[in-house]
């Protein structure tokens, strides 16, 4: 996901983000890409719920 200072990012982006970044690692050949993409997956995950509670409260 291309990431545009000034503009928060939506809970959909960073869910599919983070669902994107899953689907690496389910690929991954490497045990530490796939752990590096499952952790970035996480922290995309809390941006999404981050964002969720943001648009909640708008």
């Amino acid at each position: 996901m291309d990431y545009n200072q000034g503009t928060p990012s939506t809970s959909a982006e960073c869910a599919c983000e983070a669902e994107r970044l899953l689907n690496q690692a389910d690929r991954a050949n490497d045990a530490g890409v796939m752990g590096r993409r499952i952790a970035a997956a996480a922290v995309w995950a809390n941006l999404s719920i981050a964002a969720a509670q943001r648009e909640a409260s708008e």
